[in-house]
């Protein structure tokens, strides 16, 4: 009997229903959980996609004009693989995985061949395989051959999957982590990697989620809406966000180091960065006299000092990024109203899916 059926067995017999045995305190608590577990899965796929959505631009930016030493190399690197657009991989693809490869897919600019997918059971995935996703199960080949991969195992797997992967992740690659209960620490060890970014979620039971948990069954269903994306924005108050704010440190950071890699001269990264969240050509009116970054913003007065003027950012290492204060932090405490002006960025990011021509154009799609 197939799964619609064997649900419809039970429509008009309300004492076959899941919450029929249960008291109003295990009801109340169950409806708690299905909320908790819908709003952070709303929250993880925006945030997943607005990352992608910005390693795409930054991308599009160096191929676009950006020119400095041997910046052809840096062309090429980007070129070299899927024409140069971004790699993403879903390392375990279950309930949130799918989620996520469907939210990449409408919110952002990836097609289905930027997308690969390692799970134990392809075979279930032959929706994704049909709307041309490779699935597989390779952990190791995932690992090496994408920029960015989505680490969405059980954590009662993710000591199997580290040691699948260990010492296998390609040096450029950025490990999106979304297995709770796992500080970014522990994963660099597990996997000896230090390029990781893990968003840490919360949830307030008295925020606005509960009255908009049933705004879209689905993550895409419910991005369409302003009010949702509105409360997935970073920087909010702590009492309406689900999201610690030092996620978007760990996303400025981790985009410093892929130029880093790219061997992008610091002030030409700087340049990148604020044309990205400040110029109106990017679609957004932008503030007036913004409060732009520097290199103060970034690194301290020492290692400001070892710049030259053609040396790239240095390597920054996430887990302490995660962690600890950052010359980010500071900044944003002194100007609060750059968090508002970022969060704003964000939502117009999601609420305006606007192909990339340029980048288009260039990769010669």
């Amino acid at each position: 009997m197939a799964r619609g059926q064997d649900l419809k067995l039970t429509q008009g017999l309300p004492s076959l229903a899941f919450e029929v045995p249960l008291t109003e305190e295990e009801t109340d608590l169950s409806e708690y959980l299905r909320i908790r577990t819908w709003t952070l899965t709303v929250c993880a796929c925006a945030h997943a996609a607005f990352y992608c959505r910005l390693l795409t631009a930054v991308r599009c930016k160096i191929l676009n004009g950006i020119h400095f030493t041997n910046s052809w190399i840096a062309k090429y690197q980007i070129l070299n693989f899927n024409r140069g657009s971004l790699r993403i991989g879903v390392l375990g693809c279950g309930h949130f995985g799918k989620q996520l490869v469907l939210s990449l897919l409408h919110l952002t600019d990836l097609t289905a061949t930027c997308i690969t997918v390692s799970t134990r059971r392809p075979e279930k995935l032959s929706d994704l395989s049909e709307m041309g996703i490779k699935c597989f199960y390779d952990n190791k080949r995932l690992a090496a051959s994408v920029d960015v991969m989505f680490l969405c195992c059980l954590p009662s797997h993710l000591l199997a999957v580290a040691s699948q992967i260990h010492g296998c992740i390609a040096e450029s690659c950025v490990v999106y982590s979304v297995v709770t209960a796992v500080p970014v620490a522990r994963l660099k060890n597990l996997l000896a990697h230090s390029s990781i970014v893990r968003p840490h979620y919360f949830f307030h039971r008295k925020s606005a989620w509960p009255k908009l948990w049933q705004s879209g069954r689905t993550p895409v269903e419910a991005l369409k809406i302003q009010k949702v994306i509105e409360v997935t924005s970073p920087f909010k108050k702590a009492s309406i966000s689900c999201l610690d704010p030092k996620w978007f440190e760990e996303v400025m950071y981790s985009v410093l180091n892929v130029l880093h890699l790219l061997k992008v001269p610091h002030h030409l990264s700087l340049d990148i960065l604020n044309d990205l969240m400040f110029s109106p050509s990017q679609g957004v009116e932008a503030i007036d006299n913004p409060t732009l970054f520097t290199r103060e913003s970034f690194v301290n007065a020492p290692c400001i000092q070892l710049l030259s003027n053609n040396s790239p950012f240095p390597w920054f290492d996430l887990a302490s990024v995660s962690i600890r204060d950052t010359p980010l932090t500071k900044f944003f405490l002194i100007h609060p109203r750059l968090q508002q002006h970022l969060s704003f960025i964000y939502r117009m990011s999601l609420l305006r899916k606007k192909q990339l021509s340029e980048y288009s154009d260039c990769c010669g799609r």
